[in-house]
């Protein structure tokens, strides 16, 4: 169970990078997008982890001169997410799909 916490806070983590210019999409929108769908499921809630938050970033930051959607050699796991430039992308779109 704890893996499972772990990947699905580095996700979290991930989205967060991606939509960190729009105030609106805070972590707490991207924590509470994954624990409705974690409830739908019948699992228990994950919560905002800066370590793994400060890891993702990093990742993103060598990413970002190749844009590739590459999963990193680390610890974690982590889900990808990708869309066209020039759109103001919020938390719901990263977020995952409730009962899916």
């Amino acid at each position: 169970m704890a893996f499972s916490k772990s990947l699905a806070a580095f996700a979290l983590a991930m989205a967060a990078v991606i939509a960190a210019t729009m105030a609106q999409n805070t972590p707490q929108d991207y924590v509470d997008l994954h624990n409705e769908a974690r409830r739908a499921d019948g699992v228990g809630p994950v919560t905002w982890d800066a370590t793994l938050a400060w890891y993702a970033e990093d990742y993103a930051a060598q990413r970002a001169g190749d844009c590739q959607l590459l999963h990193s050699d680390g610890p974690y796991g982590e889900n990808l997410y990708w869309g066209p430039a020039g759109w103001e992308w919020t938390a719901a779109d990263a977020g995952p799909v409730v009962g899916g």
